[in-house]
């Protein structure tokens, strides 16, 4: 919106809403409502523009090296970015738009500069938690025979990696939801996407809370994947040794409370035999 309407940069910074802090000399301008289905059609015009325009003349493209029109260097990175949570995020991306827009193809050269700098750090973030959500993502199977999972990232990484899970389980109903962004990908059995919606805080706790309705032995098969985890798991793991610290870095213990391996109320069917399976 402040780039359609030509608004000076050096006189405009953008910032969400919940993180405005007006220095001495600044005014909060909130933009004026718009339709719904307006802002992102807005959105896709400044994006095919910027992508237009940073493909121009691009050397990469003209040697045949640079993917489907530079999407996978320089424009799908505001994607990315504007995924991340961090609270720069609406200044890094205004700043950088402009630059795109500015300067073109080389945009992909000045990769000292502080605004290019900062949003592909944003955007290398968002990868790693994109495949942060690829690794550590648990299904359960639920009493409807639906495959739930929650996850909260600290990224909106949903809609970015949601047709990793369709192709993987292409033949089974699943909903991943993000109650942290109110975010839920839905698959239909041998459908190839998912479906992203948005939702609502009564929407999101209401769909939580349905995550408890296990199907029948699923605990078994939780059981089951522990007691594996455990037996091929390697010593010096603890917290008091030594591998304590790259295990946390590999995988952050943030994840470890939605981590079916490490959850710490199947002790007690790890230490008692583990019945035999449900019939089918």
């Amino acid at each position: 919106m402040v780039y359609l309407a030509h608004a000076p940069a050096s006189m405009v910074r953008l910032a969400y809403s919940e993180d405005i802090q007006p220095a001495l000399d600044e005014r909060v301008v909130i933009p004026l409502e718009t339709r719904f289905d307006s802002s992102p059609a807005l959105s896709r015009r400044v994006y095919k523009g910027f992508e237009r325009h940073v493909s121009m003349g691009c050397p990469l493209r003209k040697g045949g090296l640079c993917p489907s029109h530079c999407k996978g260097s320089c424009a799908s990175r505001l994607a990315l970015a504007a995924a991340n949570d961090n609270q720069d995020v609406p200044e890094t991306i205004h700043r950088y738009v402009r630059l795109g827009f500015e300067e073109g193809p080389r945009i992909r050269a000045m990769l000292s500069d502080k605004t290019v700098a900062e949003l592909d750090r944003l955007a290398r973030y968002t990868l790693s938690e994109c495949e942060r959500t690829r690794q550590f993502v648990r299904f359960s199977r639920l009493s409807d025979g639906t495959y739930f999972s929650s996850f909260r990232p600290k990224a909106d990484t949903i809609p970015l990696t949601c047709s990793y899970f369709a192709a993987r389980m292409r033949g089974d109903r699943f909903c991943l939801l993000d109650p942290k962004h109110r975010v839920i990908a839905m698959h239909k059995e041998g459908d190839r996407r998912c479906t992203v919606n948005r939702l609502d805080d009564r929407l999101t706790r209401e769909l939580s809370e349905h995550a408890a309705d296990l199907a029948e032995g699923e605990t078994y098969m939780h059981a089951m994947w522990k007691r594996f985890y455990d037996s091929v798991g390697l010593d010096g793991r603890d917290a008091s040794q030594r591998g304590y610290d790259l295990r946390t870095s590999w995988m952050p213990k943030r994840f470890w409370g939605g981590l079916t391996e490490l959850d710490p109320t199947l002790e007690s069917a790890m230490q008692a035999d583990i019945p035999d399976p449900p019939s089918a």
